[in-house]
């Protein structure tokens, strides 16, 4: 059974699960640049601690996945994620919908997006430490609800980053310390649509700057032993990635980060392994979706052509949990990165065809649903878009 968590807002420490301290790190600092590592400077490292990061992408609370949770309840869409996130792993997705109703959600394109603040509880049940709130849907509550989104994170445990009353602190970084390893993170969005509500809003949110993100990444490694680098970028609905995030994850290695979570396009993208300063390091350009509304018009053997792409394609439910096993020592070593293939469940035919009357939309490990034609499908087109530096397992445990 997981600990419970507790914390309050504000920039002073916490103890979420695990008695984790939770802290925004302030001071500057220097990087030692390090040589890459060999089987012999390894071996003799006389201590080196291993930590793992799990993660995953978007978490799109559109109007219909609200009236699911309406209806079912909000720990129902993600009962089985509790059981796959390990009480070990520092957990992180990216929380692309503000935690308020202020102003009415509508389906426009874009959409505005909000969710009960209730939300943040479940979120925090099913294992999640860490979210970032840095991605182009921020401003969609106004500035007044992305001051009560935090609010919320704070108060059922979980630590936001890319937002912060002062630009200077948006980018974070938040350290979490599990086992003794210290992780920190940082987040920007390359993109914010819509306004704060007002010229003078009481928090800001952390946009791409190569200066900034400097300044971010010397203070997590001033505070900690691994750097984990939360970034929204990137085209929609596109599996290649693009040359911008390529020199964008290259700039936040170089500058002090282990691993780069990229989210955004809402659909997966390729994972690399590549050298650092510190060692190695693992850069995931797009995480996909966690959970969402996208793809509902998907039907295994069927194209419909005259639907917009977010609707109809099935990579839009695709998503992963990936564990980054990260050991620190004289250098950073990535012992591992794995991935256990999920699936949003949607139950929109069934309500068409009148077999169903409320909504359903949960995520699923991909192994527990039951069209074996659609697993195989799924796990395998999940398996070419990541690419060969991950292992896909087919059961939760490690």
């Amino acid at each position: 059974m997981r600990r419970p968590r507790s914390g309050r807002s504000g920039s002073t420490s916490r103890s979420p699960r695990g008695g984790r301290l939770l802290a925004l790190a302030a001071a500057l600092c220097g990087l030692l640049a390090l040589a890459l590592p060999s089987a012999g400077s390894l071996a003799q490292d006389p201590d080196p601690r291993v930590v793992r990061i799990g993660a995953s992408g978007d978490i799109l609370f559109h109007t219909r996945v609200v009236e699911a949770a309406e209806a079912h309840g909000f720990d129902h869409l993600f009962a089985h994620l509790g059981r796959i996130i390990g009480p070990d792993e520092v957990a992180f997705a990216n929380l692309e919908t503000p935690l308020s109703v202020d102003e009415e959600p509508s389906r426009g394109d874009p959409p505005r997006l909000g969710a009960p603040p209730a939300a943040a509880a479940a979120l925090a049940r099913a294992g999640l430490d860490v979210v970032s709130v840095a991605n182009n849907h921020a401003w969609d509550q106004r500035h007044t609800g992305m001051v009560s989104t935090l609010a919320s994170l704070r108060d059922a445990g979980i630590a936001p980053v890319g937002a912060a009353p002062e630009q200077a602190d948006a980018a974070g970084p938040v350290v979490v310390e599990q086992d003794g390893v210290r992780v920190a993170f940082v987040a920007f969005t390359v993109i914010l649509q819509g306004h704060p509500g007002t010229r003078r809003p009481d928090v800001r949110i952390a946009m791409w700057d190569e200066a900034a993100a400097r300044r971010a990444l010397e203070r997590a490694r001033e505070q900690a032993d691994v750097v984990v680098a939360s970034m929204h970028w990137g085209l929609g609905y596109r599996h290649d990635d693009r040359s911008e995030q390529r020199s964008r994850a290259a700039f936040l290695v170089r500058h002090g980060a282990d691993v780069v979570l990229g989210h955004g396009p809402h659909v997966l993208q390729r994972v690399e392994r590549v050298p650092s300063p510190r060692g190695e390091a693992v850069v995931v350009y797009s995480l996909g979706n966690l959970i969402s509304n996208q793809g509902y018009h998907f039907r295994r053997g069927r194209r419909d052509r005259g639907v917009e792409v977010p609707l109809r394609e099935p990579a839009t439910r695709d998503g992963v949990w990936l564990r980054v096993a990260v050991e620190v020592g004289a250098r950073v070593v990535v012992r591992s990165v794995e991935a256990i293939p999920l699936w949003t469940h949607n139950n929109y035919w069934d309500e068409e065809r009148r077999r169903a009357e409320q909504p359903d939309i949960r995520v699923l490990p991909l192994w527990g649903v039951s069209d074996e034609e659609l697993v195989s499908e799924r796990r395998r087109a999940i398996g070419q878009v990541l690419g060969d530096a991950v292992r896909l397992l087919d059961a939760a445990a490690p």
